[in-house]
């Protein structure tokens, strides 16, 4: 009987010795396989190998021919306009007034898929805003050192109908150059602090442009099937554009060049 004791306090002991396994570890013999192994991330002083236990979500790769097709898209732009060609009364121009530093101002696209041939043929609708601030002039020539305690406040809103053409034939293609043109109108508010009337109103222009889209996925191969599936966007991309307004009124002429930058979202 004494032995039997002596053999279960024995192997009580032994198990007591084991290291604990605690989570996230597992714990598994080292197979023998002449292949090389994965580097355990610890090992016990009985020859045993600890794994950590890894996310299945880090083996997440998204098949992107598995999403929706593109039926439309929306652009956010950053614009920086040039120095519009206009003369006001009394023969001031908008340089005079508002300086010849371009204008800063945000565009937003909608997009409207159309048709395929040679490529991708869409609708857009642009829309957005650019801001001026200036000073007003003396009518006497022998007071232009001095500065006007008037100032000016120009908003101009730039709307255009355009009818965009891209040499895309995947929706997984990584560089999608582009070209648009079409009609559009040039509305505007000028406030200036000294209590006369604002003035309202706009001119026509005729638009065209190029640019180039730049796929996310091209630095992120996941990033096309984690937008869909956080916010329902197919695709992201990065739009460089760069457009000529030519005005179509002479006493309004908003001819320009605009250069833009920003992005562009697929659904």
């Amino acid at each position: 009987m004494w032995i039997v004791k002596f053999f279960f306090i024995i192997n009580s002991f032994s198990i007591a010795q084991e290291p604990p396994l605690e989570a996230p570890y597992t714990r598994t013999t080292a197979p023998q396989i002449t292949k090389p192994l994965e580097k355990p991330d610890s090992i016990s002083e009985e020859g045993e190998y600890f794994y950590k236990e890894k996310s299945s979500a880090d083996a997440i790769y998204y098949n992107l021919d598995h999403l929706p097709p593109i039926t439309g898209a929306i652009y956010l732009r950053i614009t920086s306009t040039s120095a519009y060609d206009i003369t006001g009364e009394g023969g001031r121009n908008y340089k005079q007034v508002y300086g010849e530093s371009p204008g800063i101002g945000v565009v937003f696209d909608y997009e409207w898929q159309m048709f395929h041939l040679l490529g991708k043929w869409t609708a857009k609708f642009s829309t957005g805003f650019t801001v001026g601030n200036g000073s007003g002039q003396f009518s006497d020539p022998s007071n232009s050192s001095l500065t006007p305690k008037e100032k000016f406040l120009l908003l101009l809103s730039p709307h255009t109908a355009l009818l965009n053409y891209k040499l895309r034939f995947s929706d997984n293609q990584w560089f999608i150059p582009y070209v648009e043109a079409g009609p559009g109108y040039y509305t505007y508010i000028e406030h200036r602090n000294d209590g006369k009337k604002t003035g309202f109103g706009g001119s026509p222009v005729i638009a065209a442009a190029g640019g180039i889209l730049i796929s996310m996925s091209l630095f992120d191969k996941n990033a096309a099937g984690l937008l869909y599936d956080d916010y329902g966007i197919n695709h992201m991309w990065l739009d460089l554009n760069f457009r000529h307004n030519e005005g179509l009124d002479k006493d309004k002429d908003f001819s320009s060049n605009v250069f833009s930058a920003g992005f562009g979202f697929a659904f």
